[in-house]
């Protein structure tokens, strides 16, 4: 059986917005003769029609709706990000649907797609792939910057938070270096690829860096990375974790192996958890300013909804990270 016809495939072949086709096919206003006949006529071509549920929705929709794709749901950075943006569209009167891609974020988008008029998320793949993945949906990507038409993006700059961090832990003492960097790129492309915290963390230490393992992105993935850790190359003594999730783990390990915190190494996480106040000693992060990451997403959104949520040039925003220093640091 094929694939069923959507609204974003007419909307592509007609080569118009999603909002577009729904006027036309629903016979509202705001839309010329000859741009309703080109996507009925592609609608006729590719055999789509509206379901009954999409029919019931045209006459009570009095928002417009966003996507948001969060890499998982068992992440509290991700579940506070989500709360943070729901708060943020519900205040400008949008409607919120969430999807945890759990490392498969295109099928997230794709579920999402035929729902709402444009996504927002963490995302792996390229810009490119993104694009043909969303048959003309407007995405934002969340946290890294994007470049082609129709994808836009909101970056935290978590390499000055990572400079700062460094130049900050060398005036504390700290001489040999290390990281735990996430495995998640495996998921993603079959083998690992270091991070950009990981390459931004081996620019700002140098020749002072001692080793980098890479493990899963739990707390007990984050303990069994850092052990490892300093299994191999016991004269570290500053280490930076991928997320403060793996951090949590490695405070964790550090008080099984025998590792003072911070006498023998210092511990920083990055993401700004409250969770980082409930081990001792207290973790430092690199925090994320989250509420600024939701309100100038929306900025954007709101921004696409005015040019009827068209394929138009990238719009960029980034917002900056600042270190919450705790005890473990």
């Amino acid at each position: 059986m094929g694939k069923r016809v959507t609204i974003l495939d007419v909307a592509a072949a007609a080569g118009v917005s999603r909002q577009t086709v729904t006027r036309a096919m629903n016979d509202m206003g705001d839309i010329s003769e000859s741009t309703r006949r080109k996507v009925l006529d592609a609608a006729e071509r590719l055999g789509y029609r509206p379901s009954r549920h999409a029919r019931s929705l045209v006459n009570r929709q009095k928002t417009h709706a966003l996507g948001l794709v969060v890499a998982s749901l068992r992440n509290p950075y991700f579940t506070d990000i989500a709360a943070d943006m729901l708060s943020e569209a519900a205040a400008r009167g949008w409607q919120l649907m969430i999807a945890a891609s759990e490392g498969d974020a295109v099928e997230a988008l794709q579920l999402l797609s035929s729902q709402v008029d444009v996504v927002a998320g963490h995302f792996g793949q390229s810009d490119a792939e993104l694009r043909d993945a969303a048959h003309g949906l407007p995405i934002v990507r969340l946290e890294t910057r994007s470049e082609l038409p129709g994808v836009h993006s909101v970056e935290i700059d978590i390499e000055s938070g990572i400079v700062d961090a460094v130049r900050a832990l060398r005036e504390r003492g700290a001489k040999r270096f290390g990281m735990v960097d996430s495995a998640y790129t495996e998921r993603i492309h079959g083998a690992y690829e270091p991070t950009p915290k990981r390459e931004w963390f081996e620019a700002a230490v140098g020749d002072q860096i001692a080793g980098v393992v890479v493990g899963e992105e739990s707390i007990s993935g984050g303990g069994r990375a850092f052990a490892e850790l300093m299994r191999l190359h016991p004269d570290v003594d500053a280490v930076l974790m991928f997320n403060d999730l793996m951090a949590l783990g490695a405070v964790q390990s550090a008080h099984a192996i025998g590792v003072a915190v911070p006498g023998r190494v210092r511990i920083i996480g990055v993401d700004g958890l409250a969770l980082g106040d409930a081990v001792d000693p207290p973790l430092t992060t690199i925090s994320l300013d989250q509420q600024s990451l939701a309100s100038n997403t929306l900025d954007i959104v709101e921004v696409l909804a005015k040019a009827d949520f068209g394929r138009i040039a990238p719009i960029h925003r980034s917002v900056r990270s600042k270190i919450l220093w705790r005890e473990s640091a």
